[in-house]
């Protein structure tokens, strides 16, 4: 676990390096490069290889259906908080909508599980990942929705066609049809080992990305170092990293067993496609990034935490 943390900083770090080095454009496409590479190939090998090889039980489907319906739930409480409390305009409602719905669970939530669990565990994160936070249902349906309906481009008359483009151009999603229809002999063992280190390339790739996007919005203002704790980013927290995971683990220890990397991935923080979807869509980009910031913070904070009571015997 200390090695995914170590991970994660060097590889924000030299995304910002990168952004800062090549420039604004240069660093988009070598972006855009990175983000192809893991969601063409690296993702559905992936997804392939683990789906083809899970065991599907009940406890896995309920679990997804369960996750699938706290994600609704979270987003609503959002939006309620967002336009009663809050007081926030529109934009700005989105903006903290999609930091709630949209998790890191592939990027992040991926390498951690494939660190700390076994294997038929890790084949069960993946489901969790593909079905409940993929690009092809969360990002498509979710978080590109909300940004048609709340941000100033949701007049764009070709946001839903870009957005059904997207669904049916998604590798993943194909990957994962492929998996279910074929039997588990044609995803052999010898496949295993080079998908473990597909899913741990995703770690430092994914969060290049996320440096050099972020370093990106704070060449144009958009992000602050460090960021501030408004209270639309503190709800963005307890929602998505403290209330919905709470539940899948009360629902775990208390009602029915679900697979345990649930409650982890549950607690996955804001994916960087937040800032991608706002920047697209406008929604509040500014507290995009600043709740995208915060969650991931807090997320290796955590992740450090452990590792280290860990390595001196305190857990």
């Amino acid at each position: 676990m200390l090695l995914v943390v170590v991970t994660v900083v060097l590889a924000v770090t030299a995304g910002v390096v990168i952004e800062r080095r090549l420039g604004g454009a240069s660093a988009q496409r070598l972006r855009g490069r990175i983000v192809q590479l893991m969601l063409f190939v690296l993702m559905p090998f992936v997804s392939y290889v683990s789906i083809a090889r899970l065991h599907l039980t009940a406890n896995v489907g309920i679990g997804i259906a369960l996750a699938l319906v706290l994600l609704c739930v979270m987003t609503a409480l959002m939006f309620l908080l967002a336009r009663g409390p809050l007081g926030l305009d529109k934009p700005s409602t989105g903006a903290a909508m999609v930091c709630t719905i949209q998790a890191n669970t592939g990027f992040f939530g991926l390498p951690l599980c494939a660190a700390l669990f076994s294997e038929a565990e890790f084949s069960q994160a993946v489901a969790y990942d593909v079905l409940v936070s993929a690009p092809a249902f969360v990002f498509v349906f979710g978080s590109y929705t909300i940004g048609a309906l709340l941000g100033t481009a949701g007049e764009d008359k070709h946001l839903g066609r870009h957005t059904l483009t997207t669904l049916l151009k998604n590798p993943v999603l194909y990957a994962l049809a492929i998996a279910l229809a074929v039997p588990e002999s044609w995803a052999p063992d010898a496949l295993v080992f080079p998908s473990k280190l597909a899913v741990y390339l995703l770690l430092p790739l994914g969060f290049i990305v996320v440096g050099i996007t972020l370093a990106n919005e704070a060449d144009e203002g958009a992000l602050r170092v460090p960021p501030p704790l408004t209270r639309a980013v503190a709800a963005v927290i307890a929602l998505r990293m403290a209330l919905m995971p709470l539940i899948v683990l009360a629902v775990s220890l208390f009602i029915v067993r679900l697979p345990a990397t649930y409650p982890l991935l549950a607690a996955m923080p804001s994916g960087v496609n937040t800032v991608l979807v706002a920047h697209q869509t406008g929604l509040n980009l500014r507290l995009a990034a600043d709740a995208t910031t915060w969650t991931s913070a807090i997320a290796v904070t955590a992740t450090l935490a452990v590792a280290l009571a860990l390595a001196f015997g305190i857990l």
